[in-house]
């Protein structure tokens, strides 16, 4: 926050607390002027500023708060657990310049490492690979689901088939002409068919869904109601996604699912290092993030697990490599010298 706060990803105002006011019941917050993120779209039309930048401002902070929601979510841990949009306000500054601020910090939850390393699992797993099975697996570690119904093979086969049904209903993916499949195809996600599906699933397979878990998604949904009535092209996995890729990439807990989970989607289904797989995680990352993919690798292995993959991959390729050009000239009785006349082939191919 601006006042005292840690995180690199967003910036918003949360109000002083005056704990010599504050009770066992009572929670005593300074005032902070602000106009409510539900009241954004109706300015619009009695806003004395031109009505396209007007609409470009107020949708950058409903991104904002977006973004703060999923930093508490994937990254810190420590969530608003009521983060509606009439406790989120669209805040002036003395400059001119807008901000986002938070009311009522009655309810704080915090999410466990397990469970944040396994949403962004599904995310990258449901977004990129479109594997529902894998995403089945994760409901353990979400928490969710009991683990002996995840552990009998009919009950996990019978959740993998409503999920497929499940995400059938709630994520619309665009078509992709032939030749257009360089980046993968971000979903368009309804957050109301998704809560509903997942609701009627809970007799059937006994879902725990907590607290933080229904709020924040029905937050999330809000916001994205909101932004769409500004832009009717918004997409909020356009922003959730890039969240999972950084985090699955750079691995900051040291997690072994996200580690298993990013192998499952750099590798082929014989165990083998799929170029083109990581070839298209980087293009989306970039793509999605607004970098390079030379800014994207260099934030990867500026983390310890980012140089573990990077010198884990490098080794088996250069391996492969190697492997396959003994044994060319084994069959073809030329020198490796010889076959770099013949031809110049090169092993590496992150062409950045």
């Amino acid at each position: 926050s601006r006042r005292d706060g840690t995180s690199k990803d967003v910036s918003v105002i949360v109000p002083k607390v005056y704990t010599e006011l504050c009770t066992e019941n009572v929670l005593v917050m300074e005032w902070i002027d602000g106009v409510k993120l539900t009241d954004v779209a109706g300015n619009n039309k009695n806003s004395t500023e031109g009505h396209s930048s007007t609409v470009e401002e107020n949708l950058a902070l409903v991104k904002v708060a977006i973004d703060s929601t999923l930093s508490q979510l994937l990254v810190e841990g420590i969530l608003h657990a009521d983060p509606h949009a009439g406790n989120l306000l669209k805040v002036r500054l003395e400059d001119d310049s807008v901000t986002l601020g938070y009311l009522d910090f009655g309810i704080v939850s915090t999410i466990p490492e397990q469970v944040r390393d396994a949403l962004i699992c599904s995310v990258a797993l449901q977004v990129f690979s479109r594997d529902v099975d894998a995403v089945s697996s994760l409901f353990g570690e979400l928490r969710l689901i009991p683990q002996p119904i995840l552990d009998d093979d009919n009950e996990r086969a019978a959740l993998a088939e409503a999920l497929e049904i499940t995400f059938e209903n709630s994520l619309l993916y665009p078509e992709v002409a032939a030749g257009e499949d360089d980046t993968t195809a971000i979903p368009d996600l309804k957050f109301d068919k998704l809560l509903d599906s997942l609701s009627r699933l809970v007799p059937r397979f006994q879902f725990d869904l907590p607290p933080y878990f229904i709020n924040n998604a029905r937050a999330l949904s809000t916001l994205e109601g909101i932004a769409k009535s500004l832009d009717p092209s918004f997409n909020v996995l356009t922003i959730m996604y890039p969240y999972a890729l950084s985090r699955l990439l750079k691995n900051p807990s040291k997690s072994e699912v996200v580690a298993r989970t990013l192998q499952s989607l750099i590798r082929s289904e014989d165990g083998k290092i799929d170029r083109t797989k990581i070839q298209r995680l980087l293009r989306d990352s970039a793509l999605i993030s607004g970098q390079s993919k030379r800014r994207v690798v260099w934030d990867v292995l500026k983390s310890k697990e980012g140089r573990i993959l990077a010198r884990g991959i490098v080794g088996e390729e250069v391996g492969t490599y190697f492997g396959r050009n003994n044994r060319k000239r084994d069959a073809s009785g030329k020198s490796k010298k010889q076959q770099r006349k013949t031809k110049k082939k090169r092993w590496y191919y992150l062409d950045l």
